[in-house]
Order: C-alpha cells, then structure tokens, then sequence
C-alpha cells in the first residue's frame, strides 16, 4: 500500500476511534442521567405516597380519641386509608415501571439507530477497505513491475558497463598498437633520410667519378685524334708481317653505382 494510503487510513482509523471513545461516554452519560431521572421520580412517587399514608393515618387516630366516636368506625376509617395508601403505592409504582419502560424502549430504539448508523459504517468502511485492498493490489502489481523493470534495466547497465570496459580495454589495444606503429614509422622515416642522404652522397660522387671518366676519355680521344692526324699527314709504314693494326676503341659507356635502398 502506497505512504499516502496508509496515512489517510491510520487517520480515518484514529478519528473513529476518538469518536467512538466519545460517543461510548455520550450514550452512558444520557443513559446516567436517563437513569438518575427515573430514580427521581419514582423517589418522589414512594416519597409522596408515603406521606399521603402518613397523613391517612394520623387523621384516622384523631378522629377515634378526643371525638369519642365509636370502634367501628374507627376501624372502617384505617381501612379506608390502608387501602388509599396501597392504591397510591401501586400507582407510583406503576407509574416508576411505565417510565422505566418508556426510558428502555427509547434506549433500545437509540442502541438500534446507533447499530443501523454501526451497519451502515461498517458497510462504508468495508467497501473503502475493498477499495483499498484493490488499490494496494494495483500497486503491488505496479510494483512487481517496476522492480523487474529495475531489475532489467539494472542488467541492461551492467551489459553496457562490460562493453565500454571491453571498449576501453581494445582502445588501449589499439593506442598501444598506434605508439608501436608511430614509432616504427618515425623509425623508417628516419631510414629513409639517411637512405636519402647516403644516396645523394653516392649520386654525388659516382656523378664526379663518371665526370672524371669522361673527361680522361676526352682528353684520350683528343689524344688519338691527334696521333690519327699525325700519321695520316705522315706515310704510311708498311706492315712487315701479316698481322692486322691492332684496333684501337674507346668504350663511352660507364656503370652506374648501385643505390641503397
């Protein structure tokens, strides 16, 4: 059941208990004071009919002295008033019962209003205690729901919470990775610098070299030239034997150098 629910109930609780308590002292008070009347009047009734006997009986022995009237009549007159006095004892009495009566059929009438109003309490506050036993129903449903729903989302959290950590876990996989790889790459790349200088260096010098090269070979050339120029302005000597002039070729070409790499 829900805080609020709760709240109201323990205060619908209290509140009818207070006027219980309350109406418990209402309804002995009325019937005190009901009570206390009754007691008056037939007090009063058993009162006054014991004075009209005792008025009854002092006139009949006044009569039967100083009068000197006859003993007859002076036993007819205590029975006279005997009987008065019985007859008015009996009504007072009977007017104490009828009152009595009236007093307990109209306390039974109230004790029966009070069950019916009882009745009709009880019916109300069973029905709101349906209703609220439908409604902590309802939320405990709600609530059975919203737990699993906790529950699931709880395991959807600690899902997501693995992958990132499995996330994290590769990323610095792959940062590692990506140091190795910057630092062989500024490696090569230091290599390859070298390579280049090493490279130009030997262009450099095979450049210079094949410089040299050429220029002895020129100035052998310009040599031979210049020999060619002299013997053809001279005779030409006669072999002496069968043997060939040996041929005299000047090769142009030169190797490259090999380049690192």
């Amino acid at each position: 059941m829900a805080p609020w629910l709760e709240a109201i109930r323990s205060q619908l609780i209290e509140r009818d208990e207070r006027e219980s308590s309350h109406r418990t002292l209402i309804a002995h008070s009325q019937r005190l004071a009901q009570h206390a009347a009754m007691l008056h009047r037939r007090n009063q009734a058993l009162l006054n009919a014991s004075l009209g006997q005792n008025s009854g009986g002092t006139g009949a022995g006044t009569a039967g002295g100083p009068g000197g009237t006859s003993g007859g009549q002076t036993t007819s007159g205590a029975v006279g008033g005997t009987a008065g006095t019985n007859d008015a004892v009996r009504q007072a009495m009977i007017t104490s019962l009828e009152s009595q009566l009236a007093s307990t059929r109209h306390e039974l009438s109230e004790q029966y209003k009070i069950q019916s109003t009882n009745a009709q309490r009880l019916l109300s506050l069973t029905d709101q205690l349906r209703e609220f036993e439908d409604k902590g129903r309802e939320e405990k449903d709600e609530l059975r729901r919203l737990r699993t729903e906790v529950e699931g989302l709880r395991d959807r959290a600690k899902w997501h919470k693995e992958v990132v950590q499995e996330k994290e876990r590769q990323l610095v996989i792959l940062q590692d990775d990506l140091s190795a790889l910057e630092l062989e790459l500024n490696q090569v790349t230091k290599q390859n610098q070298d390579l280049k200088t090493d490279n130009a260096g030997l262009l450099q010098r095979w450049l210079e070299a094949k410089n040299d090269e050429a220029r002895r070979m020129n100035e052998l050339f310009s040599t031979e030239t210049t020999r060619a120029k002299g013997m053809s302005s001279s005779p030409i000597p006669q072999p002496t034997s069968d043997e060939p002039p040996p041929d005299i070729t000047v090769s142009t070409e030169a190797e490259e150098p090999a380049i690192k790499s």
